[in-house]
C-alpha cells in the first residue's frame, strides 16, 4: 500500500466513519432523554397541512440506528470492494498492485457525513419540537428545519470530499498495446463464445442492498409508517432493483464473423457492435468500484462503457467514432485475439 492510499483510508476514517457515527450517537444519545417529554404517539412525518404521521417515538432512534448501519455498510464497501474474492482468473494491473482506493470510496465517505448531518438534524428537530405537547398533532411544522438539513448536508459531503486526498489509479495505456489477430486461413470461420458473469462478492453486496431495501419496505408496510407516497417509492424501487439485478447478472459474449454481440441471458439488454465499426481491441485489466464505481452496465468517468461484472481481465473495443466499450470475460486475450482477426477479415 503506498503513501497516497495509507493517507486517503485513514481521512476516510475519520471522514466516512469515526465523525459520522459521533454525530449519530450523541443526536440518539439526546433523542433518547427528550423521548419521555414528547407526546405518544408521536408526530413522524408533516406534509403541507401539517402533521400527516405518527409512530411511536422510538422510531427517531430507529432512524438513526438505521442510517448508523448504512455508514457502516457503505465503510465496509469502500475499505474491501478492491480486494473482494471475484470469478476467474486473477490478473496483475500493469503495476504490480490492484488499486487499493479510489474516488468511488473518497465519495461515500462524503456520503456518509453529508448524510449523518442530514439525519440528525431532522431527527433533533422533530423530537425537540415537539417536548411538552400533549398531542403531536400541534408540532408545528419543521420543513424550514428539513430545508436547512439538507443544505447542511451538501456543506458536509462537500467537506468530506475535500478533506480527503485524491488517489488517481495508475495509468496503464502504456503497456496494455492492441491484441494480435489469431492466425487462421481465408476458408475457416471464427467463432469464440465465452460468459460474463457477475462477481461472487459483489453479488453478495448488491443482493444484501436489495434484500435491506425489501425487508425496509415490508417493515413500512407492517408498521403503517412513512405514508403510502413513500411505501409506493420503496416497492417501485425493489421492483427496479430486482429487474436490474435478473437483467445484469450474467451475459453471453460472442465473437463471430459479424463482430462482437454482448446479450443478456434474459435477452435483454444486449450490445453488438459491426466488425466495420470496430478500430482497435485490447485486453486489459480493469477494476470495477475504481474505475466504473461499481458492477453491472456502467459509465466510467473517461468515458467508456459496457458490461463490467467482475474485477479482472476484460476486453476493451474502441469505435470508428472513439467510443470505448468495455466487457470483463475470462481468457481475454484469446477473446481480443479472435476479434483481431475478425476486424482483419472485415478490413
Amino acid at each position: 500500500m503506498t503513501t497516497d492510499v495509507g493517507r486517503a483510508r485513514i481521512a476516510f476514517l475519520w471522514m466516512g466513519v469515526i465523525i459520522p457515527l459521533t454525530i449519530l450517537a450523541v443526536s440518539a444519545v439526546i433523542v433518547a432523554f427528550w423521548l419521555p417529554e414528547i407526546p405518544e404517539p408521536a408526530a413522524i412525518h408533516w406534509s403541507e397541512d401539517g402533521v400527516n404521521g405518527f409512530g411511536p417515538g422510538w422510531t427517531y432512534l430507529a432512524i438513526l440506528g438505521g442510517i448508523a448501519v448504512m455508514v457502516i455498510g457503505f465503510a465496509l464497501l469502500a475499505w474491501f470492494a478492491h480486494r473482494l474474492p471475484q470469478n476467474g482468473r486473477q490478473v496483475a494491473s500493469a503495476d504490480g498492485e490492484r488499486p487499493q482506493w479510489s474516488s468511488t470510496a473518497r465519495f461515500l465517505g462524503a456520503m456518509n457525513l453529508g448524510m449523518a448531518a442530514l439525519i440528525s438534524l431532522v431527527c433533533l428537530v422533530g423530537v425537540g419540537s415537539q417536548r411538552g405537547l400533549a398531542d403531536a398533532a400541534d408540532t408545528p411544522d419543521i420543513g424550514l428545519a428539513v430545508l436547512l438539513g439538507f443544505v447542511l448536508m451538501a456543506g458536509g459531503v462537500a467537506l468530506g470530499w475535500f478533506l480527503q486526498p485524491a488517489t488517481p489509479l495508475p495509468e496503464r495505456s502504456r503497456t496494455e498495446r492492441p491484441a494480435d489477430p489469431l492466425e487462421t486461413s481465408a476458408t475457416e470461420r471464427l467463432v469464440w463464445i465465452g460468459t460474463a458473469a457477475i462477481a461472487g462478492g459483489a453479488l453478495a453486496v448488491i443482493g444484501g442492498s436489495l434484500l435491506l431495501v425489501c425487508a425496509l419496505t415490508a417493515i413500512m408496510i407492517a408498521t403503517g409508517t412513512g405514508g403510502v407516497t413513500t411505501v409506493v417509492i420503496m416497492l417501485v424501487t425493489c421492483a427496479i432493483l430486482i429487474a436490474a439485478l435478473i437483467t445484469t447478472f450474467a451475459f453471453r459474449v460472442r465473437i463471430g464473423p459479424t463482430g462482437l454481440l454482448v446479450r443478456s441471458l434474459a435477452g435483454w439488454p444486449k450490445f453488438e457492435i459491426p466488425a466495420a465499426d470496430i478500430a482497435s481491441v485490447r485486453a486489459i485489466v480493469v477494476d470495477p468500484f475504481a474505475e466504473f464505481g461499481g458492477w453491472g452496465l456502467r459509465y466510467g468517468l473517461d468515458g467508456r462503457y459496457g458490461v463490467v461484472l467482475r474485477r479482472g481481465e476484460a476486453v476493451e473495443v474502441t469505435r470508428v467514432g472513439g467510443r470505448r466499450f468495455v466487457v470483463t470475460v475470462d481468457d481475454a486475450q484469446t477473446a481480443a485475439a479472435a476479434l483481431a482477426a475478425v476486424i482483419r477479415k472485415e478490413a
